[in-house]
């Protein structure tokens, strides 16, 4: 039986459901950061997209919605509405109490509330003519010789090239066999609430000119942190699975010590948890029709945390890919985009997962830092740049390393041994 589907043709089928016989050139499977900037630009460059995203934007994410300069810069369009707040600095707590705290005349990155960010960035993908469906949940992803098929629980959507942007736990990693799983040292586990407080009592935390709080010790290869917004603020912890150990006590003993510390009650009713990948190098990513792009692929730097950046430069790769290999029909292949993630950031994750080792393995090596950014001005600013990811790892590395050779070498041996 064929009818009419929002001006497409398609037909029911006893397998599949309705399955929508027009062919789409792309269609991207998520809608966060990676999927909707991926829709947007291969929208722009002509490809019929179609977005299939599981929940209905705005929606909550657990994340202390800290986005860089970098981020800023590598979107075409202003995010004004959605900044929170401009954020100028930042307070470090180590392991053995000391506080360091560095701040600059200019802002050095932003945070945001995760609902409105990524609403925005759908909206955006929308503007240019992106077909976005929400409450759309893909169940299954089946390539063919000459399409690759998206299946949700009551409709089958048909395309020639497919991204999957849906998250650590990708349906469509699994389904093609591009990634099956995370071993417990590729993985982290975030908790995070957003604390609503009164915009007087953020400002008094954070001061006027907002900078975050980083908390080295609670956690191995982790950290907690308060991000300031207008309204509330972000409490957060993360940990990698691997080294995870009473990971709910140590929760509950960094807020109550927050709460001490600044004097504040923090209302927690809002806390939520989620996996984020820790892998580092970037390893299998497309098969001949799929690429994964964001944290579905594992694009997140493992010192910090942060994936945003590699969520949006990943899924204009992706577009690029799908602008060039779409008209192919038969003969797409996409295995291009790999090698041109490994080139713009492979460097960067890299760099990132061996500071995470250098830095994060102990409270000893924690504590080591910290001291040396304690009495050391300029150790105080690459620490704030690695901290806010104002430059690129290796960048932040180099800097690191040639002032602690040069100015602590008696820590730099320490680190290292």
């Amino acid at each position: 039986m064929v009818q009419k589907y929002k001006n497409k043709l398609s037909i029911l089928s006893k397998d599949f459901g309705e399955i929508i016989l027009v062919t789409y050139d792309l269609i991207v499977v998520g809608g966060g950061p990676a999927g909707a900037t991926c829709a947007r630009r291969a929208a722009q460059i002509g490809l019929e997209v179609l977005v299939l995203e599981k929940a209905h934007h705005p929606r909550r994410k657990a994340c202390g919605g800290g986005i860089t300069v970098r981020v800023r810069d590598a979107l075409d369009f202003d995010l004004f509405s959605v900044i929170e707040r401009e954020v100028y600095g930042v307070r470090i707590y180590s392991p053995g109490g000391l506080i360091i705290e560095q701040s600059c005349s200019e802002a050095s990155g932003f945070t945001v509330r995760r609902e409105d960010f990524d609403s925005l960035l759908l909206e955006k993908a929308k503007e240019v003519g992106a077909e976005v469906i929400e409450g759309a949940t893909v169940t299954d992803v089946i390539e063919e010789p000459g399409s690759v098929l998206a299946v949700t629980e009551d409709t089958t959507y048909n395309g020639r090239i497919l991204v999957g942007a849906d998250g650590v736990n990708s349906v469509v990693g699994r389904k093609t066999g591009i990634n099956n799983g995370w071993r417990d040292d590729e993985v982290g586990l975030c908790i995070e609430a957003s604390v609503p407080l009164d915009s007087s009592e953020i400002s008094r935390i954070v001061h006027e000119k907002s900078i975050v709080e980083i908390y080295f010790g609670p956690v191995l290869y982790g950290y907690a942190w308060a991000f300031p917004k207008k309204t509330e603020l972000s409490l957060g912890i993360g940990v990698r699975i691997s080294k995870m150990e009473n990971f709910k006590d140590e929760w509950k003993r960094f807020v109550a010590g927050f709460e001490e510390r600044h004097s504040v009650k923090c209302d927690m009713r809002d806390a939520t948890a989620a996996r984020l990948p820790l892998r580092g190098s970037i390893r299998n990513t497309c098969s001949k029709r799929v690429m994964l792009v964001g944290d579905a692929a594992g694009y997140v730097a493992p010192v910090t945390g942060e994936g945003i950046i590699y969520a949006i430069e990943s899924g204009k790769i992706a577009a690029e890919v799908a602008g060039e290999e779409a008209p192919k029909a038969q003969k797409v292949n996409v295995f291009s985009y790999e090698q041109r993630c490994k080139a713009a950031f492979n460097q960067d994750l890299v760099i990132a997962q061996s500071l995470a080792k250098l830095l994060l393995k102990s409270n000893k090596n924690m504590e080591l830092a910290c001291q040396a950014a304690y009495t050391d001005q300029a150790m105080r600013e690459y620490v704030m740049e690695l901290v806010m990811g104002i430059r690129p790892y290796k960048e932040s590395r180099d800097r690191i390393v040639k002032r602690l050779l040069r100015r602590h070498p008696l820590k730099a041996l320490k680190l290292i041994t």
